[in-house]
């Protein structure tokens, strides 16, 4: 059952006062100036009154056409009216529509500001009234610059209750106003279908930086992690033996951790918007240290780059870099000790990658789960490439991944 009186009790229901009361102040700026016609236009009193009063609403309606105004009324209006609008993207001009929105909701906060105003100093008129004539009249009261009197002996305390309800009312007009008020900024203030559209296209570019962060370092660390690993076992076995190639060893962990570092920097700078942080440059040229560090590792690795691969635009070597990254560490993880072909061939019309390994018994009954293979095909399919991945068709125990990404675009 809905309770008539719940409103009358929250705090919230009276934030029109302050609200409205703030709407008479902004009006105290443009005032004078509104009084310019009001006094150089001939006429009657009543005439210079509506003059005065257009040219108010002319000067209010105007000041709310700058974009900060926009964001001003959505900041006051979350503040005093609680309601949770959503602010215009930062850095973005505000469109013409949006700011005739925004002055028409300055005309309505100033207009129903005034009109509370008005409406309540009525109410209370009628409140002191009755209380007057509870007492049984014969004390004057001053109107508007006219003594009203009561008649002496025509009150009572029968009237009590008629000044019960007229607060009442007075409250149940302030509660009212407040959600006209409500109403009112939301239908104004809040954002036009271009504004949503363009705030979703941010959240869009925003998860797909998250995505592109995370395969970063999902290939950046994974592949000093597996290599580290790697290396780090073969020196275990060789510390007494070979301790030449144990130094090596060390020397490769240590470069491969200084390059992942790097990238962690990047990505957490990103994560921080740190606007000094820069993505270090690896490009395709580079993939063949990678096949180093892991031949340091005890691992057998045959890579071979052909074609011109220095003159690839920057972002699809960059790419290609981290997908020889990407494909090797899977399959130094899934083969190792087995040997690992690279093959990188930048042709005429597109650049391919081609990463052969034995296919053990794990991986085949694993299937090459996580989030290697699916990072992978994010990153093809971006470049409008594509990716196969699975076991040899000639029934070698072999997993191959081939990619092949255009170096033109396809019509």
């Amino acid at each position: 059952m809905v309770n008539p009186f719940k409103p009358l009790v929250r705090i919230g229901s009276y934030r029109s006062v302050p609200f409205g009361l703030l709407g008479m102040v902004m009006t105290a700026v443009p005032f004078p100036i509104a009084l310019i016609p009001a006094v150089l236009i001939p006429g009657d009193v009543r005439l210079k009154l509506v003059y005065g009063m257009l040219a108010m609403g002319v000067l209010v309606m105007l000041a709310g056409l700058p974009g900060p105004m926009r964001r001003a009324g959505i900041w006051f209006s979350d503040q005093m009216l609680g309601t949770r609008i959503a602010q215009p993207l930062p850095n973005t001009k505000i469109a013409w529509a949006e700011r005739w929105r925004s002055a028409a909701w300055l005309l309505v906060h100033t207009t129903l500001g005034w009109i509370l105003f008005g409406l309540g100093c009525f109410l209370m008129l009628g409140f002191v009234f009755a209380v007057v004539w509870a007492g049984g009249g014969g004390s004057p009261i001053e109107v508007f610059g006219e003594r009203v009197t009561i008649e002496p002996g025509t009150g009572g305390l029968w009237t009590l209750p008629i000044a019960l309800l007229t607060l009442v009312v007075i409250a149940y007009v302030l509660a009212g106003f407040t959600r006209l008020f409500q109403y009112c900024a939301v239908a104004l203030l809040g954002p036009s279908a271009t504004e949503r559209l363009a705030a979703a296209e941010v959240r869009a570019n925003h998860f797909e930086q998250r995505n592109r962060l995370a395969r970063e370092l999902h290939d950046s660390i994974g592949h000093t992690l597996t290599t580290s690993t790697i290396q780090a076992a073969a020196a275990a076995e060789l510390v007494d033996s070979e301790p030449q190639l144990v130094r090596r060893a060390l020397g490769t962990i240590e470069e491969s951790s200084r390059a992942a570092l790097e990238d962690l920097d990047h990505v957490l700078g990103l994560l921080r918007e740190d606007r000094s942080s820069r993505e270090p440059e690896r490009r395709l040229i580079e993939a063949g240290t990678l096949a180093e560090r892991a031949r340091a590792g005890g691992a057998v690795i045959d890579y071979e780059l052909t074609g011109p691969a220095a003159e690839l635009p920057a972002t699809l070597s960059r790419e290609a870099y981290r997908i020889v990254q990407e494909g090797l560490t899977n399959a130094l993880r899934h083969a190792h000790p087995g040997p690992v072909t690279v093959r990188v061939a930048v042709l005429a019309d597109a650049l391919r990658i081609e990463i052969v390994n034995p296919l053990v018994a794990h991986a085949t009954a694993s299937g090459r789960g996580g989030n290697g293979l699916p990072g992978l095909t994010e990153r093809v399919e971006a470049l409008r490439g594509e990716l196969v991945a699975g076991p040899a068709v000639d029934g070698e125990p072999l997993w191959r991944l081939v990619t092949t990404i255009p170096l033109r675009s396809r019509s």
